[in-house]
């Protein structure tokens, strides 16, 4: 597949808004709309969904519009200008995008265990973490067992979420039936490498924009 552009030609409709027409530049960090010399930008963070758009309501001008749902506010909708297949190709970016946005803070800690501690650590871990993860702002945990280190991953939505909360003592202090078990300090992980595989929803399609009158609606030039 060729490279994707960075800028497209849209119209682009703010919630119930009127519809602007100008230009969709994807620049670091979100999307920045530009029409004449008003410019407006939503960051990737924001953005918590993506659909095409099936019904009137949905569309702009009867065109293929792409619905992005934002985490608080109104969804902004988008429609191709002057080029087939512009929604398509926005949305495999974006959904990509999206997919490494959605997980915003992660932290991973090893505890070193003591020898033949494995089983009883699997017993506190099976009976689930010392804390409630939706109380401490989590949105994700796991925890892994080797014959010598448990591995704890905490994921949250928000910007360094995940970090703030392993630094907090009250965090740890609150796992004192591990204190027996560990055969050193905590080591927080440091994350070299990661790899998403993007996320297309099912109703979107990458093939190339049905032409004017087809049943499915084209871009209407």
């Amino acid at each position: 597949m060729s490279c994707m552009q960075e800028t497209y030609a849209v119209s682009w409709r703010d919630g119930d808004g009127e519809p602007s027409s100008g230009r969709l530049e994807l620049v670091p960090g979100g999307l920045a709309f530009t029409n004449g010399s008003t410019a407006a930008g939503v960051a990737y963070g924001d953005l918590r969904a993506l659909h095409v758009g099936r019904t009137v309501a949905d569309r702009i001008s009867g065109r293929p519009t792409l619905v992005l749902e934002r985490r608080a506010g109104e969804p902004i909708r988008i429609a191709g200008v002057g080029q087939a297949g512009i929604i398509s190709e926005l949305a495999e970016h974006l959904s990509s995008l999206l997919g490494e946005e959605r997980v915003m803070s992660r932290a991973v800690v090893v505890v070193p265990l003591r020898a033949g501690a494995n089983e009883q650590a699997a017993q506190l871990l099976h009976a689930g973490p010392p804390f409630d993860p939706q109380e401490v702002g989590l949105e994700r945990h796991h925890a892994f067992l080797t014959e010598s280190e448990a591995v704890f991953v905490f994921e949250a939505d928000s910007p360094n979420a995940a970090e703030k909360l392993i630094g907090d003592g009250r965090f740890w202090s609150a796992a004192t039936a591990w204190k027996d078990l560990v055969a050193g300090p905590p080591r927080v992980a440091e994350d070299a490498y990661s790899w998403l595989r993007p996320h297309v929803p099912d109703d979107v399609s990458f093939e190339p924009t049905p032409g004017p009158g087809d049943s499915d609606g084209g871009d209407l030039f």
